[in-house]
């Protein structure tokens, strides 16, 4: 639930889904979603979930946070949305779960390996919708970038390093 994640979370509210987050520190509060939880709380949220969005920087504690053990915890009607780092998801689990028709689906912006590699099975399962990394342009992205840019470099001058959209 950082700032993409609180976008998604009011995109999705506004139509009339109800929205649960996983943050690194849930104290942060739940901003647009209905209630937010600590990554451990994740294996218990997943069966519940209709819809998953992934949209976390890749960290030790996400790196493979979706995989063989987490992604068997997906009903079979749910959707697997990746638009943060492909190594958030293992991706030999997740072919194997789409092959098998575990879970309904997944829209995936980002892989392990970029470009994936054309023997990739992701490019002919029925149940995959690949996009070419480009989840976060927008006709707004540049000038976006440079507002963040211009805001971290004030928090900076004045020692601040509490920083707008920090990945570590």
């Amino acid at each position: 639930l950082g700032g993409i994640g609180q976008r998604i979370a009011r995109i999705a509210r506004a139509f009339d889904m109800r929205v649960t987050g996983v943050r690194r520190d849930p104290a942060r509060g739940a901003g647009a979603a209905e209630a937010v939880y600590g990554f451990p709380h994740l294996p218990a949220l997943l069966p519940e979930a209709d819809v998953v969005v992934l949209c976390c920087p890749l960290t030790d504690e996400t790196r493979h946070l979706m995989n063989a053990r987490t992604l068997d915890l997906l009903k079979p009607t749910a959707l697997l949305i990746n638009v943060a780092r492909g190594g958030c998801i293992d991706e030999a689990a997740l072919v194997s779960a789409l092959s098998d028709n575990r879970f309904a689906g997944a829209g995936i912006d980002v892989t392990e390996m970029e470009p994936l590699a054309e023997g990739s099975p992701l490019w002919t399962l029925p149940n995959v919708v690949l996009t070419p990394h480009t989840a976060g342009e927008t006709r707004h992205y540049e000038r976006n970038v440079v507002d963040i840019l211009v805001a971290n470099l004030r928090k900076l001058r004045t020692g601040d390093t509490d920083l707008v959209n920090r990945v570590a």
